[in-house]
């Protein structure tokens, strides 16, 4: 009766276990098919005008990437269900449908990389130049400059691979000797078994009572020696780690921005927003000034390009260039501003009801985006930088939503990750061209040009590498024993070299430190400072 029972239960559980899993690929086909219509939006949003109808590779190519960028954080919650679908008293081998989690990591990081390092340079280059070359020229130039770049890089990562792409992990040998269950003994053991005297073979039984007093299988004890075991890791883990090490650069600057600029961003917005729309006479009255001032910088540019043919690209022409080109952002923005307090068409009302709407979804968002920050940084603090962790802080809560529902702490935990994607994009917008002497390409809702588009694209995949890694370590309670702990936590962490910048959490600290910097300085960035004013509202 007993094995009848037992056997019933472990079928019930499988069935149950086939039920879920077959719940899990249905919902990754479900958000996957949302993920693409979402990019969609984006580009259709962010693109410039002069691209509408053309332009459709490199399109493909930033809905296709961002679409990719998305799902690898994505992966990471599907990663953690996928092994949450296996019931405890059954192993991890015996799971029915579970998903190839190591398999869909490592095809989504090269498909990825393919990405970031050969498609989108190499549709960077093809889109960049002149448009009256013929096309099979901008192909033939494109692919030499995207294989050499790929070739020199690839030749690097091999030969760094080859010198000291290897992994060390510290080992400790111990010993214990053997005594049978039934030994009276073994009820008074307080230390290790000895070994005995002399081995005859390796089934020698202890039997004497006082060999319950060996040190030689403790671990912490004084006398046991540590040896170095080294591993060569595959070329894609090595790959991997080195892609991360740039990742981390890109996340803990721009994710430390981000994590503080969003929520005070957010609220800004909804605070300065407009409070009713002009009339008709004051729109025409800004509209004539803007009109004016934009024909003014069109012909100072024109004259600049003229003088630009006759003595050349000077520093001078540069400057003025630059300065002109800000004249002309600024008065596009202020053209955007004007047309929300004047909707146009018939359907104004309706048009001014969604502004308003929009500005306080914003405020909504800025709300959920205090909270989202605030717990990131307590949850950084009690269980990475105070060691040992006095709590597991997000980890517990995320087990305790599961135990309200077996997808709920799996959802919660996609949404803190995923937060961190829009916080490596806005502290790319905050800092813009200036980081790091590196010219970055501005994105602008409704002015954002092609090339802009594939290059924060190509960023925000980058990024991605380290938000993944990030979330698999301080997350590591909840996604233990997951697929992505052990590519991260087994092989990286123990590289040779590079192993010590993860192991001893060098780039959280920084993040760390980047957000604290950040607290100092951007809440109180124009602060008692007049917003500046509109270049209509300059002439009354």
């Amino acid at each position: 009766r007993v094995r009848v029972r037992v056997r019933a239960t472990i079928a019930t559980t499988m069935a149950e276990t086939e039920k879920f899993n077959w719940f899990l690929v249905i919902v990754a086909v479900i958000v996957s098919v949302l993920t693409v219509l979402c990019n969609v939006y984006v580009l259709v949003h962010f693109q410039h005008p002069d691209d509408r109808n053309q332009a459709k590779f490199p399109k493909l190519v930033v809905v296709t990437g961002l679409t990719m960028a998305v799902l690898s954080i994505l992966l990471l919650p599907l990663d953690v269900a996928n092994r949450a679908a296996c019931a405890e008293s059954i192993i991890e081998s015996a799971c029915s449908y579970t998903l190839p989690m190591t398999e869909l990591w490592y095809a989504m990081y090269m498909t990825m990389f393919a990405y970031i390092f050969v498609l989108i340079p190499w549709t960077l280059f093809y889109y960049e130049q002149d448009s009256e070359t013929p096309h099979l020229k901008r192909v033939v130039s494109s692919s030499i400059w995207s294989v050499a770049t790929t070739l020199v890089l690839l030749m690097i990562m091999l030969i760094v691979y080859y010198v000291g792409g290897e992994a060390e992990f510290e080992l400790k040998s111990v010993d214990s000797g053997m005594m049978l269950l039934g030994n009276s003994a073994l009820s008074d053991a307080a230390a290790c078994i000895a070994l005995p005297s002399t081995l005859t073979s390796a089934t020698d039984f202890v039997t004497s009572p006082g060999s319950i007093s060996g040190t030689s299988c403790n671990a912490l004890s004084a006398g046991i020696e540590t040896e170095i075991f080294k591993v060569k890791p595959t070329f894609i883990v090595y790959i991997i780690a080195v892609c991360s090490i740039v990742s981390w650069m890109i996340f803990m600057v721009y994710a430390g921005v981000g994590i503080v600029a969003m929520p005070i961003d957010l609220v800004k917005s909804f605070l300065t927003r407009p409070v009713k729309i002009i009339p008709k006479s004051e729109y025409i009255r800004c509209a004539t000034i803007l009109a004016r001032d934009v024909q003014s910088v069109t012909t100072e540019i024109k004259n600049l390009q003229k003088e630009q043919r006759l003595t050349g690209r000077t520093k001078k022409v540069r400057n003025e260039l630059n300065a002109l080109q800000l004249k002309l952002t600024a008065l596009e923005d202020d053209e955007l501003e004007l047309q929300k307090v004047f909707p146009q068409g018939e359907t104004r009302e309706a048009t001014w009801l969604l502004t308003m709407l929009g500005y306080y979804l914003q405020l909504f968002l800025g709300g959920v985006s205090v909270l989202l920050s605030i717990f990131w940084t307590i949850h950084i603090v009690l269980y990475v930088l105070i060691s040992p962790p006095p709590s597991p802080f997000l980890n517990t809560f995320f087990q305790y939503l599961d135990g309200v529902w077996s997808l709920l702490g799996t959802a919660v935990f996609a949404i803190f990750c995923f937060y961190l994607v829009f916080c490596v994009i806005k502290g790319n917008t905050r800092l813009g061209l200036r980081f790091l002497f590196i010219s970055l390409y501005p994105m602008k809702l409704g002015r954002t040009c092609m090339s802009s588009l594939l290059f924060n694209t190509g960023l925000i995949m980058l990024g991605s590498v380290s938000i993944i890694q990030f979330c698999a370590q301080v997350f590591d309670v909840y996604a233990a024993e997951t697929s992505v702990t052990d590519i991260f936590g087994g092989n990286i962490e123990n590289l040779k070299g590079l192993g010590y910048l993860f192991k001893y959490n060098i780039f959280i600290y920084c993040f760390f430190g980047m957000i604290c910097l950040s607290l100092m300085i951007v809440p109180f960035q124009n602060y008692k400072v007049k917003p500046p004013r509109k270049a209509y509202e300059i002439e009354v």
